[in-house]
């Protein structure tokens, strides 16, 4: 009886994995995440390419196991920001795409004006609870 509940089990978390949502969905994700990445390379800025190859690695197990991928991420590791971008090329016959840049319309963000903040009320976010201060 043990033996099903474990069989049960683990097939389970097979089940919820992170191969779930379908392969459409998981290559629009990697596009987005090399996209990112090779927009931060270009960039210049050190934390923002460390986060998207975080991203990149953590989030996609065959990303996670390319070896132009480890040689990128040796590269931010040791702060060298020219050399990440030089081993990030080996990428480009894979992923071309990843290198292209994107449309204008697509490529950025609307710009969203910020409304004014309302003036918060006496339970300050804490939905359903009451203080009674008399007491």
């Amino acid at each position: 009886m043990a033996l099903e509940m474990g069989i049960q089990g683990m097939g389970w978390e097979i089940r919820t994995g992170p191969y779930t949502d379908n392969a459409g969905e998981r290559k629009k994700k990697r596009e987005q995440r090399l996209r990112q990445l090779v927009a931060s390379l270009q960039s210049g800025s050190l934390d923002a390419a460390r986060l998207a190859f975080s991203a990149v690695v953590s989030q996609d197990e065959d990303l996670a196991h390319n070896i132009h991928i480890a040689h990128v991420g040796t590269a931010l590791q040791s702060s060298n920001l020219s050399g990440a971008w030089r081993c990030a090329q080996e990428l480009r016959p894979a992923y071309p795409w990843a290198f292209m840049p994107l449309p204008q319309h697509l490529s950025h963000a609307p710009v969203v004006t910020p409304q004014p903040q309302a003036p918060r009320s006496f339970t300050d976010g804490l939905t359903g609870r009451l203080f009674d201060l008399i007491a």
